[in-house]
């Protein structure tokens, strides 16, 4: 035995090469587990995207009304939140939504996604401005994604 840790310890390339695989493996097991949850992530930020698109430009410059009543609408669901399913985030913005919406499949079985359970909850906070938020989302394909 104490020959060949003499011998590892005397050939370089030996060493090396060790060093090398033992690195290699360890890039491999983060790769495996990075490449399993981008599709998760990736899913998440377009779902995100669309939310945002849908209460900024949409559920937001509906209201016709003073800044005060909007204020005293938007309070009420500052806990609650509402939510808003893939289906009518899809039909607000067809145009941009409807060639994203593609993209919502689990990648291990081909599975789309629930078009009624994947969602956003969107829960305005003060001061109530087009910007003030907090989102959650949930995607709903199947068996999970990561």
């Amino acid at each position: 035995m104490k020959q060949i840790v003499d011998f590892v310890k005397n050939d370089k390339r030996i060493l090396i090469t060790g060093i090398i695989i033992l690195f290699l493996i360890i890039i491999g097991t983060i790769l495996a587990f990075t490449v399993g949850s981008s599709t998760a992530y990736t899913l998440e930020n377009e779902l995100r995207e669309m939310g945002k698109d849908f209460y900024e430009n949409f559920f937001y410059d509906e209201f016709n009304s003073s800044e005060s009543e909007r204020e005293e609408f938007l309070a009420k669901y500052g806990t609650i939140g509402f939510k808003v399913n893939l289906s009518n985030l899809v039909r607000t913005n067809k145009k941009v939504n409807e060639e994203k919406v593609k993209n919502f499949v689990n990648p291990k079985t081909n599975e789309k996604c629930d078009m009624e359970n994947t969602k956003v909850t969107i829960y305005p906070k003060s001061p109530y401005g087009k910007s003030d938020y907090d989102m959650e989302v949930e995607i709903v394909c199947g068996e999970e994604l990561n």
